[in-house]
């Protein structure tokens, strides 16, 4: 092999060795503020707010614009499309952890909240029919939203790069000061046991 294909695939390695995993964003990591619509039309932002993460969901009901706002102790994205295999065999599992750790009913401070980013190009259009097959209860969000408020990204592909997702499923866990704790990427269900348990700390108030 000539000098120069030795040094050229070396320095491939090299490139292959040192480059970032699929899920760029790491613990300690600050979260990206974002909005956009869930298949069911309610326009989600999630941002901080002096300090605190805030939720803000925006909805029309019986023709009357309704705007909620709610304060969890922790928040997971769920990067997801209805093409991968793996991020369906993840779906039960992230629903039971929902179930577990979500706020109480009429509660708006504490729990957990959970949102799946559907990365699918045609948005909702397919998202939606294939929801319809799961008993998924947690919000899944597709489409863009509109708006004026600067330093909030309202794509789920631009979510994606934002987060620097290049392989799904990517779970990122942030908590209430909008902090990343936790990331995986990929469906083992050991990853499910370490993100109850990384959920169960922040939810409990048992990290420090």
């Amino acid at each position: 092999m000539k000098l120069q294909a030795k040094i050229t695939i070396i320095f491939l390695i090299i490139i292959f060795m040192t480059s970032s995993s699929p899920a760029e964003l790491k613990t300690g990591d600050k979260f990206h503020a974002f909005s956009l619509k869930s298949i069911e039309d309610k326009v989600i932002t999630a941002k901080l707010e002096e300090g605190r993460l805030t939720i803000i969901s925006e909805f029309t009901e019986s023709g009357k614009a309704v705007t909620k706002k709610s304060y969890p102790e922790a928040m997971l994205l769920d990067f997801w499309a209805t093409w991968c295999v793996p991020c369906r065999a993840g779906m039960p599992y992230m629903q039971n952890i929902y179930e577990k750790f979500r706020a109480k009913e009429g509660q708006d401070k504490g729990g957990l909240e959970l949102f799946g980013i559907a990365i699918d190009i045609e948005g909702s259009r397919v998202v939606k029919p294939f929801f319809k097959k799961f008993k998924i209860t947690y919000p899944m969000l597709a489409d863009p939203t509109m708006g004026s408020e600067q330093g909030l990204i309202r794509t789920a592909k631009d979510m994606k790069s934002s987060y620097k997702v290049q392989e799904i499923p990517a779970v990122y866990l942030i908590d209430s000061k909008g902090v990343i704790t936790h990331v995986h990427v990929g469906f083992k269900k050991e990853y499910i046991t370490e993100l109850e348990k990384a959920v169960g700390e922040i939810v409990k108030g048992e990290r420090k």
